[in-house]
Formats: structure tokens, C-alpha cells, sequence
């Protein structure tokens, strides 16, 4: 499914999207969701809650072969990246609490993650097929590594820090077109020939973080802009840290992480897609609250104080 040379062009793309999240990154960061707790709350629960639950969800509904149960529920535990962040920029989100939110999310992944996989995964291991929870630990301090390098330059030339964010935002859309250009044409046979409820759960993790995400944050009181923000970072997961987690993790059985990775790798290609569709709606929102807040603001300042009498 996947080539040697596309693993390992895919392990050097991923190390610097990493980095590229860490230059976005700073303690500051840290120190914002502190002090406004609640809708970064908001958008832990989506994240940590929300998505591997609904992973799990739609694989026990469709009874998904246990290879592709367990390659879901990967991406569904992993954190937001900075492919969301960029998104939430042209959906005129809240890109404070996007950052605050990545911070906050990849921070706690070392944690969550072994703990999200060990109950949700649990149920689909049989054989061969088992999530080694240190290996998985092993996995997520490799790519926490150049993220801490990345807050470091962030630290040191904010300057040279945000050219690689920039970087690697723009390197997980790349990563996405690399598969489609390369892996696509090679496996186009076997996603339209895949059973129905793979390419449903692929499509429907991502749509279904958006709604969940973005109902939640209404439910508990968010303004619509932040959340526009917690939606996008819910349905919006770091596919290519879900990419390494798979190959190392089960780079002792070459076949197995293929067929683990196949959900992974429909999820990427698919969510760049709805994604773009649903930025789109959200900008043309955004862009009709902004006329009419400027048109509330143009007629308080005519009638209410008096500039104009009605």
C-alpha cells in the first residue's frame, strides 16, 4: 500500500510538520487557556471525548474489521495540528483559541493518548493485532521532540519561527496532495471497491467532529466565532502524527500497519476535502455577522447618540 520510499519521505515530512506546530506554539499559550479556561475546556472535552468516542461508535455500528476499527480510533485520539489552525484562519475563527487549543491538546496527547487507545482500541485487538500502549508512548515522545524544538526557536527568533509554522502548515496540505498524486492512482481501485462503511466512517469522523464540536460550544454558552473554532478543531485531526504513531508502533509487521493505516489514509485525503467545503460556509457566516454587527454599530452611533434623529 505504501511504497518504502513514500514511508520514508512521509516519517522526514512529518518531523518537520511537527516542528512547524511547535513554532506555533509558546508557554504564553499555556498561560492563555489558564486564564480563560472555559472554551478551552470546551474544545479538550471535543477532542478527548467526542471524537474517540465516536470512532468507536460508528465501528461497532458498521462492525468494521478489527484492523480498520483500531486505524480510526488512532486518528480519532489524536490532537489537532496546525492544518486546523490554518483553516480556522480562512474561516475567520478564533485563531487564539486555535493555538491555545493545539497547545493544550498535543501537551496532554502523552497522556491521553495510552489511556484513549487502551479503552476504545481494547475491544478490537486479537492476535497480532495489539496496541502496544509503550510503544505508542515511545511514538508520541518522537514526535514531541522537534515540536519542544520548534517552541524552542519560537523562544528564541519569532521571527524564524513563524516561517516554519507557515512551513509546516503549508507541509500537511502537501502531505495530503503527495498521497493523492503518488498513493492514490495505485489504490484508487481498491477505496472504490472498499466496503461502504470504511469510506462512511472515513468521511463521517470529520463531519461529524464539526457538528458535535460546534453544537457543544453553542450548548455551553461559546460565541458563535469560537464556535466556528472548536469545530474546526474537533473534526480536524493531525493525520500525519497519526501516520507515525502507526508505522512505529507496528514497524515490526509491515503488512499489518498497512492495513491499519488504510483508515487513516482515507480519513487525510477525505477531510481536506470537507474541510474546504465547510470553511467556505463558515466564512460566508462570519462574513454576514460581521455586516450586520457593523450595521448595528452604524445605527447606534446615528440614533442612539443622537447624531441622527429618528
Amino acid at each position: 500500500m505504501i511504497t518504502p520510499l513514500e514511508e520514508s519521505l512521509l516519517k522526514a515530512m512529518i518531523v518537520v510538520i511537527m516542528f512547524g506546530l511547535g513554532c506555533s506554539l509558546s508557554l504564553s499559550d499555556f498561560k492563555s487557556a489558564i486564564k480563560t479556561p472555559k472554551p478551552v475546556l470546551v474544545g479538550f472535552l471535543s477532542q478527548y471525548i467526542i471524537m474517540p468516542a465516536l470512532a468507536f461508535g460508528m465501528a461497532k455500528f458498521f462492525e468494521m474489521p478489527n484492523v480498520w476499527a483500531v486505524g480510526i480510533i488512532i486518528v480519532a485520539c489524536c490532537p489537532s495540528g496546525t492544518t486546523s489552525s490554518l483553516f480556522n484562519y480562512f474561516a475567520k475563527g478564533d485563531l487564539a483559541l486555535s493555538i491555545s487549543l493545539s497547545s493544550i491538546t498535543t501537551g496532554a496527547a502523552l497522556v491521553a493518548m495510552p489511556i484513549l487507545l487502551t479503552v476504545y482500541a481494547g475491544p478490537f485487538e486479537a492476535g497480532d493485532l495489539q496496541v502496544d500502549t509503550g510503544k505508542v508512548i515511545v511514538s508520541l515522545l518522537g514526535c514531541l521532540v522537534p515540536v519542544a524544538g520548534g517552541m524552542y526557536l519560537h523562544h528564541k527568533s519569532r521571527r524564524w519561527a513563524k516561517n516554519m509554522e507557515d512551513t509546516g502548515s503549508a507541509l500537511g496540505i502537501i502531505v495530503i496532495l503527495f498521497l493523492i498524486v503518488s498513493w492514490l492512482p495505485r489504490n484508487f481501485d481498491q477505496m472504490i471497491s472498499s466496503d461502504p462503511s470504511i469510506l462512511f466512517t472515513s468521511i463521517g469522523l470529520g463531519l461529524g467532529g464539526f457538528l458535535f464540536g460546534y453544537w457543544l460550544s453553542r450548548l455551553l454558552g461559546l460565541s458563535r466565532r469560537r464556535c466556528r473554532t472548536v469545530s474546526l478543531e474537533t473534526g480536524i485531526q493531525n493525520g500525519p502524527l497519526a501516520f507515525a504513531i502507526i508505522l512505529l508502533t507496528f514497524r515490526d509487521n509491515k503488512e499489518l500497519a498497512n492495513q491499519i493505516l488504510w483508515p487513516a489514509l482515507l480519513y487525510s485525503f477525505f477531510i481536506v476535502n470537507t474541510s474546504t467545503v465547510v470553511t467556505y460556509f463558515m466564512r460566508r457566516i462570519a462574513h454576514a455577522e460581521w455586516f450586520h454587527t457593523e450595521n448595528d454599530e452604524v445605527k447606534n452611533t446615528l440614533f442612539t447618540q443622537g447624531s441622527i434623529k429618528p
